[in-house]
Order: structure tokens, then sequence, then C-alpha cells
């Protein structure tokens, strides 16, 4: 009687999830994320051809557009990261196009698109400039002038 308890026992620990044991389940995973990781290249090439559309026809960093496209990218991008345990600092050093497009939405609030500080400054330098020509031309005078009555 327990030889037949024991067979059952082993019966139920040879039994699995359908799926997840058998021999070709390492191979069959493998190959899936190879194809995930292709589309999801294939997916970041398109968006930066996308971005640089947009930049061609002056659309500003931190537009719509841009936000749009490193959303979408940023969501498979982090379902890939789910699925293969890979970190998204890895994807992202893997793939640096997306960097570029994030870059693109979410401009550095350093970079500044106003230009009045610049106009400002080549005018200020062009009017200080200006004078201080004029007050080296003048001591060049004058000493050009005492020099003359020294030697006259």
């Amino acid at each position: 009687m327990d030889e037949q308890n024991a067979e059952k026992d082993t019966s139920s620990e040879r039994t699995s999830i359908p799926g997840r044991s058998w021999p070709g389940a390492s191979l069959h995973k493998s190959l899936k994320l190879g194809w995930r990781w292709r589309r999801l290249r294939w997916a970041v090439v398109a968006a930066s051809e996308a971005a640089q559309g947009h930049e061609a026809n002056g659309v500003r960093p931190g537009s719509q557009e841009f936000k749009t496209l490193y959303n979408e990218l940023a969501k498979k991008v982090e379902e890939y990261s789910h699925e293969s345990g890979d970190p998204m600092d890895t994807l992202k050093a893997n793939l640096p196009a997306l960097c570029a497009i994030e870059r693109l939405a979410h401009p550095e609030p350093g970079v500044s698109q106003n230009r009045i500080g610049l106009t400002l400054g080549v005018m200020l330098s062009g009017v200080l400039g200006s004078i201080g020509i004029g007050v080296l031309i003048g001591l060049g005078t004058g000493m050009a002038h005492w020099i003359a009555h020294l030697f006259a």
C-alpha cells in the first residue's frame, strides 16, 4: 500500500504547469524577447525619424509632438523592461535615440529660448567698445601731439 501511495506522490511531482517547464520554454522565451527587442528598436528608429522631421519643420523642443512620441516610446520600453527583467538604465544606454527624443520632449530649463539677454549683451558691448576705441584714439592723438612738441 505504501508503494501505491509513493507512486501517486511521484506522479504529482511530474505534472507541471504547461508552458513553463517544457524543454523548449527557455528557447521560446529568448526568441520571443529577441523579436520584442527588434520591434522595440524599430519603434525607436521610427520615432527618431519622426522627431527629425518635426525638427526640420521648425517644431520647438518641449512641444506636444515630442512629448507624445516620448511617452509612447517610454511605455513600450517599460513593458519590455518588465518582461525581460533588464533595468531601464541599461535599455536607455542601448537605445541612444530614446535619450535624444527624451531631451526633445523635456528640454533642460537652463537652455534659454528667449534671446533678449543675448541681444542686450551684444548692444552693450557695441556701445562700450566704441567708447573704448574713441578713448584709445584720443590718447594716441594726444601722445603724438606731445611727442611732436618734444622734438620740435
